[in-house]
């Protein structure tokens, strides 16, 4: 192969890499999107209306419970990447758990927001929703290996992710991050 081609499919397998990589997500504890998120609630997708920007879709919501939101105005349209971008994501009608940014008055989410069908969280999940915001003061640290074990004192809680860096911790999966005597922050379960 000539050094010209070498060059070029290098290049292409770079600029690729780096689309892909941009929408490369971290694996994030419910907590911790919760907490970086402007908004979380949870709403019924009624369908797709005309967006005013041609890279966003948009649809048309209606609230059902408000767990989390910056400012008071009701959200009546969310928006998604288009599903033509890497990261883009198509929203069917019914209830969804929506949590995200709000970019310039817009809700804009995309594959690394939680976007999940109500129905398809874990009884604990729902019930802890109500209850993450006394948890944003911690932070919540991934760790592998023996790493985990270590038990610190601090401001924050380990969350054991496997070689792959994906979420391999089923107890903290089940349990809310929160402050305590001293201000130090602790795995805690409400529900068994």
């Amino acid at each position: 192969m000539s050094a010209a081609v070498t060059l070029a499919l290098l290049f292409f397998f770079s600029v690729a890499l780096k689309e892909v990589k941009g929408c490369s997500c971290a694996p994030g504890h419910p907590q911790q999107l919760f907490c970086m998120s402007d908004i979380v609630i949870r709403a019924k997708v009624i369908g797709k209306v005309n967006s005013t920007r041609p890279q966003l879709t948009a649809y048309k919501i209606q609230t059902i419970q408000t767990f989390k939101q910056l400012d008071k105005k009701r959200i009546q349209v969310i928006n998604t990447r288009s599903t033509q971008t890497f990261c883009g994501i198509n929203l069917e009608n019914g209830r969804y758990l929506l949590s995200g940014p709000v970019q310039d008055g817009r809700v804009v989410l995309d594959l690394c927001d939680r976007v999940e069908p109500w129905n398809q969280l874990s009884r604990v999940q729902k019930v802890y929703l109500s209850r993450y915001q006394r948890g944003c003061v911690c932070e919540i640290s991934p760790c592998t290996g023996a790493s985990c074990l270590i038990k610190i004192l601090q401001k924050k809680c380990l969350m054991r992710v496997n070689n792959s860096f994906i979420l391999d911790d089923e107890e903290a999966l089940q349990s809310i991050c929160l402050p305590g005597s001293g201000g130090f922050c602790s795995w805690r379960r409400f529900l068994k």
